[in-house]
């Protein structure tokens, strides 16, 4: 597992802690929720080419990591959305492959903050 400052922005994470204070803790939990049943709707809307559905998912995946800080995270899912909202869905299995791997990486981060 990579350090903190390998997959979020420190001083946005520090911030935010700062300001939603007791209710932070919730808010990582309901990011990882949501994220777990997100991620394998992204890889289902890419198998069905539905570009359409993966672009609003990326969306929505990219807002919520931005959200939390993860900016490596939420780039990864800009680049699924914009590559989805043009319709070139090829090759796109290699970044959700890598949106997989930096999303263990933020989820584990998180679990060692709960």
């Amino acid at each position: 597992m990579g350090s903190m400052a390998d997959h979020f922005d420190l001083e946005s994470f520090e911030m935010l802690k700062d300001v939603m204070e007791d209710e932070f803790d919730e808010l990582l939990t309901v990011y990882v929720k949501d994220s777990d049943q997100r991620l394998p709707t992204l890889h289902q809307a890419l198998h069905e080419s539905d570009a359409t559905q993966l672009r609003e998912l990326a969306h929505s995946f990219k807002g919520s990591s931005s959200n939390i800080s993860a900016a490596p995270l939420a780039e990864l899912c800009r680049q699924v959305e914009q590559a989805a909202r043009d319709e070139q869905l090829h090759d796109l299995d290699v970044v959700l492959s890598q949106i997989d791997v930096e999303y263990a990486q933020v989820r584990a981060l998180i679990q060692t903050l709960l």
